[in-house]
């Protein structure tokens, strides 16, 4: 879809999920913002989208299966978040050399709430790769919310950010104990300072006495040697099963001589020949 059908689309989504009344009036804000363009008004609708549509989910989202239609329908977007969306869609489509700073300025003044919505589906604006400062300093957040609407089940990060931005992502979700899996791109971002920066930290741990959490591995198979395997060694002879389907499943990905001879034999392979298993298996 292109970014010019993107507004008719929430458009239509809107007018089907949302009562007449609030539809009707955010549609007759949007003379006051773009014609002439106003940021002002802008602001002040993005704003007041929140006491005049109600804070329930939209369902019965249909459409393509890998797109917009299941981007939102996952997410459980609710109306006053569609309408959020489709108003700053709507005015980057209209003027987008006025209002793409105008639309950065808002995330950087926007209450929680607000910014949830905007990094949850930033990924969706119209001209969104001008948005990677707002994502990036999402980062540096303690608000929890916050972190996780840029950080898991997002696309926009392995899109838009650069290897210490991403590096820097996915170890603060380790940090924080959140679901690895839910974070896209992992091994499509996978980069030797993050590997080392792995090692390194499990180590301190396991110098500690403290677990880590076995899918923090995910992203070193590319890069396995050297010390790496004397990791996977450690991983493949741990009590716990699940730090030895990751070392498993490392070595299996890595394709060099090296890590597939740590598995050959391993009560892991035969494991894994009876009933096959990824990341998303451990710890189930």
């Amino acid at each position: 879809m292109s970014e010019a059908n993107l507004p008719d689309l929430l458009r239509g989504l809107l007018s089907r999920a949302a009562d007449a009344d609030a539809t009707d009036w955010l549609e007759s804000r949007l003379p006051e913002i773009l014609d002439p363009p106003s940021a002002r008004n802008l602001f002040l609708t993005y704003s007041l989208v929140g006491r005049t549509f109600p804070d329930r989910e939209v369902t019965g989202i249909d459409g393509d299966t890998s797109g917009v239609h299941a981007y939102l329908s996952r997410h459980g977007i609710r109306q006053g978040e569609l309408a959020r969306v489709y108003l700053l869609a709507r005015a980057l489509v209209s003027d987008p050399e006025y209002f793409t700073p105008k639309v950065r300025q808002l995330a950087q003044v926007a209450d929680t709430g607000e910014l949830v919505t905007f990094l949850r589906y930033i990924s969706l604006l119209p001209g969104c790769e001008a948005f990677a400062d707002t994502a990036v300093d999402a980062l540096r957040t303690n608000i929890a919310d916050v972190f996780k609407a840029i950080a898991l089940d997002n696309p926009y990060p392995a899109a838009h950010f650069n290897t210490q931005q991403w590096n820097q992502m996915y170890l603060k979700a380790a940090f924080m104990q959140l679901d690895l899996l839910a974070i896209p791109g992992v091994e499509s971002r996978a980069n030797p300072d993050l590997v080392r920066i792995i090692s390194d930290y499990a180590h301190e741990r396991w110098a500690a006495s403290r677990e880590i959490d076995p899918i923090f591995w995910r992203p070193v198979s590319p890069f396995l040697a050297g010390a790496l395997l004397q990791d996977m060694q450690r991983l493949l002879s741990s009590p716990n099963p699940a730090e030895q389907q990751a070392g498993y499943l490392c070595c299996r990905a890595s394709g060099k001589p090296e890590a597939r001879e740590l598995i050959s034999g391993h009560p892991m392979d035969n494991a894994y020949s009876e009933s096959p298993f990824g990341w998303e298996d451990i710890n189930a």
